[in-house]
């Protein structure tokens, strides 16, 4: 409590007040106490001097020994000396001074008469005053009461003198002194008697104060659970009980905002968006990793806290600060390595209706034009491998139906072509279907044990004839009866294989070997289809799988392009992965992985696949 400065103010003001009543009493004590005495003293003196003024007016100075006696009597009798004056011709009658008397008489004549004009013009009933006179003891305070002596002249009373008290004022100094003193020590006693109990009051009201504030000192730290005594009436009680009742809204609110702050920002986390919010100075208030991590920040781990951090930042301030000045929407599309980022900035607005700052949502749209882009592509690739076949037909079917083709050895010419169209067209269609129903995963892919050493073989004897045709070579694994056992459908190896053996003849030049190759660790085993073909340009390479994509477009290789595309959501399906290495001129190496038939089941399709076009 001792170090408490507003404690310490209080009771320092509490004894400081009690002081200075002590010291003003004293003082005005002093003041007036003596004006007071000295006209009680006046008052006193006053009436004794009148009655001598009567005695002296019939026989004014004349001899007489009752007069006489009691001049020299006065001191004793009235405790002052008398002086009667002759206004008329300046004599003075008189007490005599006792021989110890430290005042000269001669300065109290001339005190008197300074002041006996007064007297004498009548127009006073009395006067009084004090003075301060020099003796050989000092200074010493005289008190003077005058009043005058009237006799009858005629029918006329006229002012003949003046009758005046003089009494030192030493022992009435004297006792206004102790007095003084006595009122002095006792307001210092009360003062010194008061400190304890100034203390003890001053210590209990601040006590609550001190409660008070240690509860606002808790609250700024975090702690809502300190309370302070409300049990006090008035004011302070009142504002413990509002300073308890703040603590527990406040408490409330902080865990509210606490919980929706967790919220925000793990809705802000886990946003597959990104998310930037700026304040009038375009100085990030918010954003989420994402948001780093799309417009290509240096450092992915670090905090976005400025969009100078980030590659395109003048774009993004002029886009916020546009948004903010027009108060309304702002677009913009960034590409960062091949990636389009499409942001949309909006206005945040205060209760007030006034601009505070911006927010802008990030999304990366790559794979979305890419969809849009492959739906068109399909969509034209489609109807280009439906009309090729159809408007062949056509073109046979008409002169046909005119009659224009008389020879049967023509008519069976364009059958054969109506035939080869039709089969086309419906190799297509199956193809489609096919791929349809591998995305849709309504097709059942039961997987077995089996041995790719008769496997491969077989495949292999069965597309010699193609290769041999078109001068190629197919070479199987050197280490094929090494290779351990694998578990999945041999069907749909089968297909993979088959789609995998016949790009590569159709895109090796005559003279070359197509290889198989195996290689195989503790979980997986990968097939790979080798061929020294014209390989297939690094651009478009990611698009390989997609539908009716087809690297040599100029080359118009026979085929719908749905081959590769096939292979992949067959391997899909079967929880495994398919990638290309290839160089143009060079060729292209195609490898598929397979579970060893001696490892654990894997999940189910689709789950965790990694596709990696290389």
């Amino acid at each position: 409590m001792q170090k408490s400065v507003f404690f310490r103010q209080v009771l320092a003001l509490l004894l400081l007040a009690m002081l200075l009543w002590a010291v003003l009493t004293a003082l005005l004590y002093n003041v007036l106490s003596r004006t007071v005495f000295t006209r009680i003293k006046v008052a006193e003196m006053q009436p004794r001097a009148e009655v001598i003024a009567r005695i002296v007016s019939p026989n004014f100075l004349e001899n007489d020994p009752y007069f006489d006696a009691i001049l020299n009597s006065a001191f004793d009798f009235f405790d002052a000396w008398i002086f009667v004056v002759d206004g008329l011709t300046g004599d003075i009658r008189h007490s005599s001074l006792p021989d110890d008397s430290a005042i000269e008489q001669s300065d109290i004549q001339a005190e008197i008469d300074q002041n006996l004009e007064t007297l004498m013009t009548g127009e006073y009933s009395s006067l009084w005053f004090r003075r301060k006179l020099q003796s050989s003891l000092g200074t010493q305070e005289v008190l003077f009461v005058g009043v005058p002596v009237t006799i009858l002249f005629g029918q006329r009373k006229t002012v003949a003198g003046a009758v005046f008290f003089v009494q030192p004022l030493a022992e009435l100094n004297a006792g206004l002194s102790s007095m003084n003193s006595a009122l002095l020590i006792s307001s210092l006693l009360v003062f010194a008697l008061m400190v304890m109990p100034a203390y003890w009051a001053t210590a209990r009201l601040i006590r609550p104060l001190r409660q008070t504030r240690d509860v606002a000192l808790a609250m700024a730290e975090g702690n809502f659970s300190v309370r302070a005594n409300t049990r006090l009436r008035g004011e302070i009680g009142e504002l413990a009980s509002i300073m308890n009742n703040l603590s527990g809204d406040l408490a409330a609110n902080l865990s509210a905002l606490t919980l929706e702050r967790n919220r925000l920002r793990q809705i802000l986390e886990s946003m597959s968006d990104g998310l930037i919010a700026v304040d009038l100075e375009i100085r990030i208030t918010q954003a989420n990793p994402v948001a780093g991590c799309l417009l290509g920040l240096d450092n992915p781990q670090m905090p976005l806290t400025d969009l100078s951090q980030l590659p395109d930042w003048q774009l993004l301030i002029s886009a916020y600060r546009q948004s903010i000045t027009a108060n309304q929407d702002v677009s913009i599309n960034l590409r960062r390595n091949g990636a389009s980022i499409l942001g949309q900035i909006a206005p945040l607005a205060e209760a007030s209706g006034k601009v505070a700052g911006a927010v802008g949502l990030f999304r990366d749209i790559t794979e979305a034009e890419h969809l849009e882009q492959t739906r068109r592509d399909y969509v034209a690739n489609v109807s280009h491998e439906l009309r090729t076949p159809l408007t062949a037909m056509r073109a046979l079917i008409e002169p046909l139906k005119d009659g224009l083709v008389s020879s049967d050895s023509d008519r069976q010419r364009y059958y054969s072509i109506m035939l080869r169209e039709t089969i086309r067209l419906s190799h297509l269609i199956n193809d489609m279907l096919e791929l349809s129903r591998l995305q849709a995963g309504t097709l059942p892919i039961d997987k077995v044990i089996f041995s790719l050493r008769d496997f491969l073989s077989d495949i292999v004897n069965r597309l010699s004839v193609q290769a041999e045709e078109n001068g190629l070579e197919l070479v199987l694994p050197v280490n094929l009866y090494r290779c351990p056992k694998v578990n999945s459908n041999p069907d749909r190896v089968e297909q993979v294989l088959i789609i995998l053996i016949d790009n590569a003849i159709k895109y090796s030049p005559e003279g070359g070997k197509i290889n198989l190759l195996l290689d195989w660790n503790e979980k997986q085993v990968q097939v790979s289809v080798q061929d020294r073909g014209i390989g297939i340009a690094p651009e478009d390479q990611p698009r390989v799988f997609d539908r009716f994509f087809k690297a040599d477009q100029a080359h118009h290789q026979p085929g719908t392009g749905l081959g590769l595309a096939i292979a992949r959501e067959i391997l899909l399906q079967m929880g495994q992965i398919i990638r290309v290495q290839s160089q143009s001129g060079q060729g292209s190496t195609f490898t598929f992985t397979l579970d060893r038939a001696d490892q654990a089941a894997k999940p189910a399709a689709g789950a965790g696949i990694d596709i990696e076009p290389i």
